[in-house]
């Protein structure tokens, strides 16, 4: 009766292993692909021996029908293990080795169970007997059956092993698909359990019709799963460890697949499985959409994140579309160090233009001041020469005037002097800027002025706004001003102060001299530039000097100036917090106020 079941149930079993392992071939490039088609047919191989074995008449047709599917009984259990190692992607080239060793003993012993008539190394007996029309066969096992079939359960053990890992360790949705494998793997380990130690009342194995439970399971899996399709179990080899993020949209925009890069990159409320993009992230749908060729911004400010998308359209056989792969690669550190790369060339190039400028500065030095200089050093050689050659001759008044030649030249040599090294200090030393009496810093610049001579007559404000400066580079700019005012300007200078829209104090000088064009007020506060005509003492430091401390403090400076009506010098600084500046005296001249006119800025 047993072997009646056997039979009526085998067509059924063989046809559903055939129609999986020609569906198995056709996807053999896939990996698991090739070796389910191998696993369908040892299986079905031995599921057709065992009952032809059954079906043919005579004895020795059925013991050699009965001999070869014993024998082949062994290999699907290599091909079982070799498919679970492939599709989890764990297909190593060690685990090659060990499964090319394993699948090299067991055809060993199926050559063995086919010849062991020659040597009984395999199985030392055989018994036929009937059950009911069908003559069926018991074989006694030798011990190197016994070791095959402790190897092939070991073998089968892994293979269930590794897939309940791979069970346990997959997201819900590949579960369902690992559920039907371990099922598939489970199934047979127990039917020959069953029959190896004759628990139950049947006497017949039925371990080949349990594979067909397999095949029941693969075939649930490539219709309803893709078994061999998007490779689920794979995911951590293949798609979970990519450091590109992958979007997978099927036909109408929803989400269907996202690795942990991708729910990195765009956050886990941008991917929702399910849901269609447009309404979890619109931008990203559209540039989708748009397939555009720059890298796609997620965010705003410091926390924004730059990818670009490579997008591919999926289709099925028939060429139909299914939906598009999205490849999310993030070029965030690649666009900040471009950004910083662009940062440091405009560093550099702002570096080489002060430089270039330092160097122009040079070269006027090398024309200007040294030229200066030699003038000063011939006054003194020639007023030595007279010294030297005359003094003997000349009267006391004589002498005091050669005398008084040599120091006023050695005094413009020493201002020279004096103004270079501040000009150097300026650019090279830090200093932090406090509040200054500016009525103090005022009065030092004139008594300045007034020990040399050079004092013009002022009207200064009964009160100055407090500002933040250095007093004593402050001061070098009152003297430079006030210094001009006194060598071009008219007879009364007038000083003040007033505000600015941007909260900085604005200090300035007015004159009453012949006022200056647009042309000499823009080269005015450029290095070794000259306020008036040559007729006038100078070498052209004071405004340059002028222009670098107003800078180093946080400030400008800027001239206003028309012909007849007059020039009015300004610098500005930052003010103090607790200041409150009074109204600006009354400083407008012939008529037109210093503010209307023209005016140029540093």
């Amino acid at each position: 009766m047993e072997s009646f079941v056997f039979i009526a149930l085998a067509p059924f079993a063989l046809t559903l292993m055939g129609a999986v392992g020609v569906v198995a071939w056709r996807r053999r490039p896939v990996p698991g692909g090739q070796e389910l088609a191998v696993i369908c047919v040892t299986a079905a191989s031995w599921l057709t021996f065992d009952a032809l074995s059954l079906l043919v008449p005579g004895t020795e047709a059925t013991l050699g029908l009965a001999r070869t599917a014993a024998a082949i009984s062994a290999l699907p259990s290599v091909a079982w293990i070799a498919f679970l190692l492939s599709y989890t992607g764990r297909l190593t080239r060690a685990a090659r080795w060990g499964v090319g060793l394993l699948a090299s003993w067991t055809a060993v012993f199926v050559a063995l169970g086919l010849t062991n008539d020659a040597h009984h190394w395999v199985w030392t007996s055989t018994e036929t007997f009937y059950d009911g029309p069908f003559l069926d066969v018991i074989f006694e096992r030798a011990p190197l059956s016994f070791i095959q079939m402790a190897l092939s359960w070991v073998t089968v053990a892994a293979s269930l092993g590794l897939a309940l890992w791979e069970f346990a360790t997959a997201e819900p949705k590949q579960r369902v698909l690992m559920r039907w494998i371990v099922a598939g793997v489970l199934v047979p380990l127990l039917a020959n359990v069953v029959f190896v130690f004759e628990i139950g009342p049947y006497g017949k194995d039925f371990t080949p019709l349990a594979l067909a439970v397999s095949a029941g399971a693969f075939a649930l899996g490539l219709t309803r799963y893709k078994l061999l399709d998007l490779l689920p179990v794979a995911r951590e080899a293949l798609v979970d460890n990519l450091r590109e993020g992958v979007l997978v949209l099927d036909a109408t925009g929803r989400v269907a697949e996202a690795n942990p890069e991708c729910l990195q990159v765009l956050g886990a409320d941008a991917a929702v499985r399910g849901r269609p993009l447009r309404d979890t992230a619109p931008a990203l749908a559209e540039a989708i959409e748009t397939a555009p060729d720059e890298a796609f911004q997620l965010g705003d400010g410091e926390e924004a994140r730059y990818v670009e998308l490579r997008i591919s359209a999926l289709s099925n056989e028939d060429g139909e579309p299914t939906g598009s792969l999205v490849l999310l690669h993030d070029v965030t550190r690649r666009r900040r160090e471009q950004a910083e790369l662009h940062r440091v060339n405009a560093e550099l190039q702002h570096r080489n233009e002060e430089l270039q400028a330092r160097n122009e500065e040079l070269d006027a030095f090398s024309h200007t001041v040294a030229h200066d200089l030699k003038n000063s050093v011939q006054g003194v050689i020639g007023w030595g020469e007279i010294l030297r050659d005359d003094g003997a001759v000349l009267s006391p008044l004589e002498h005091h005037e050669a005398a008084d030649g040599v120091v006023s030249v050695g005094h413009k040599m020493g201002t020279i002097i004096h103004e270079l090294l501040l000009l150097a200090g300026v650019r090279k030393t830090a200093v932090e800027p406090h509040p200054m009496e500016m009525g103090a810093v005022v009065a030092e610049a004139l008594s300045r002025l007034q020990h040399a001579g050079a004092a013009p007559t002022v009207t200064v404000p009964s009160q100055w706004p407090v500002a933040l400066g250095h007093a004593p580079w402050v001061e070098e700019v009152w003297v430079n001003y006030l210094s001009n005012a006194a060598k071009y300007g008219g007879p009364t200078v007038t000083l003040g102060a007033d505000t600015t829209a941007t909260g900085q104090a604005r200090f300035w000088v007015h004159d009453d001299g012949p006022g200056l064009t647009p042309e000499q007020q823009q080269a005015l506060f450029e290095p070794f530039a000259r306020v008036g005509s040559g007729a006038a003492e100078g070498h052209g430091l004071g405004l340059s000097i002028v222009r670098r401390i107003s800078e180093r403090l946080g400030g400008a400076c800027g001239v206003e100036s028309a012909p007849i009506w007059g020039t009015t010098f300004w610098f500005e600084l930052p003010l103090a917090s607790d200041t409150s500046l009074p109204e600006a005296p009354p400083r407008a001249r012939r008529g037109t106020s210093p503010r209307t006119a023209p005016h140029v800025s540093v």
